[in-house]
């Protein structure tokens, strides 16, 4: 599944890449992460709860950022495993100054496996985005926060 997609932030570019890189952030703005505990690698040992049709449930896994450039890009890698299977993520997320403050683009694919992967492409796209734009929304109030 291809995920695409722009929010932008009401910060500076460096603001907003520090803003998406800070667990303790990530924890308050993604839906369903419970923690993000370092696990001595570079990355980090994530636990969720989803509660979203077939990917109900509470997921374990690995969460790593690399390649990264401050205030400019960095490449999100996500592996979680559940009751309904598995996800993979494999993303860049890159900055750019606007107007407006930041403009964030994330790119790339997710894969997944199991009973997930039954539900069908069309349902797990919608649930994706939503998803991926309830965290968007969260991040931009945290950037307001920031900014004020």
């Amino acid at each position: 599944m291809k995920l695409d997609g722009h929010k932008i932030l009401a910060v500076g570019p460096f603001q907003a890449y520090e803003l998406l890189i800070d667990p303790e952030v990530l924890v308050r703005t993604m839906p369903g992460l419970k923690s993000l505990t370092p696990n001595g690698e570079g990355g980090y040992h994530a636990e969720m709860e989803m509660g979203v049709a077939a990917i109900k449930g509470k997921y374990s896994g690995e969460m790593r950022m690399e390649d990264m450039h401050p205030g400019e890009s960095y490449r999100l890698r996500m592996h979680g495993q559940g009751p309904g299977g598995f996800v993979d993520v494999n993303m860049t997320v890159t900055v750019s100054s606007t107007p407006e403050g930041s403009d964030l683009h994330y790119q790339g694919d997710a894969n997944v496996g199991g009973t997930i992967a039954g539900v069908g492409q069309r349902v797990l796209s919608g649930v994706a985005n939503i998803i991926i734009g309830q965290f968007f929304s969260a991040m931009a109030k945290e950037a307001e926060k920031v900014a004020n």
